[in-house]
């Protein structure tokens, strides 16, 4: 995070800060949400934190705005470095979807249409990643097939969660909860172990 100053460029990018307390004591580096295609640009978000670094709010700005406050654009270009430099190290997994930026779709048997593969990335501020399966689930039903998904992950890093789905029979819905990964380097070896455990899954495991 970077220490919130009142005389520099985030004074005017603040200004319109969307938070009922006080300005922010830090705020984060640049993230790139989805594009807007009726402003014709790229938009930047920057969250704020208080002195005990709890989010308090986030605003957002367009690309020539923060150019025009900021000589030097190392806040944009170090955030649209670090974008590239994620997508060329994951290209060999998989693809990030067009219509959200942080949907990682793997590319499992060589189909990228599996949503088995389909994941959630979230850069942090610092440098890390979050990597998890929420949002995207799977389903299984038999007792057999349940144990079959514990042999595959058994001793990974990765927590399969099971959530009673109640229906008429028996039915679970699983999701591998959020893990965070210090830098791209261990990012990208996490991928490319989960990618082979859900390959695993799809050779062996009958999905509902």
């Amino acid at each position: 995070m970077l220490r919130y100053e009142p005389e520099n460029i985030m004074n005017a990018l603040l200004k319109n800060f969307n938070s009922d307390d006080a300005l922010p004591f830090y705020v984060s580096q640049f993230s790139i949400p989805l594009k807007n295609e009726t402003l014709g640009e790229q938009m930047f978000e920057v969250k704020g934190y208080d002195k005990e670094g709890i989010e308090i709010g986030s605003c957002n700005a367009k690309e020539s705005f923060l150019r025009y406050f900021s000589l030097s654009n190392q806040l944009i270009d170090v955030t649209l470095k670090r974008e590239t430099e994620l997508k060329e190290a994951l290209k060999e997994y998989g693809n990030f979807s067009a219509e959200d930026d942080s949907l990682f779709e793997m590319n499992l048997n060589h189909s990228i249409e599996n949503e088995l593969g389909m994941i959630d990335i979230f850069p942090e501020a610092n440098g890390s990643y979050i990597l998890e399966k929420t949002r995207v689930s799977f389903y299984v039903s038999e007792y057999r097939k349940i144990e079959k998904l514990f042999s595959i992950f058994y001793g990974s890093v990765f927590s399969l969660k099971f959530n009673r789905v109640f229906v008429k029979w028996v039915r679970y819905e699983v999701t591998i909860s959020s893990l965070k990964v210090a830098d791209l380097s261990e990012l990208k070896e996490t991928l490319r172990t989960l990618s082979i455990l859900l390959e695993k899954v799809d050779h062996q495991v009958n999905l509902d």
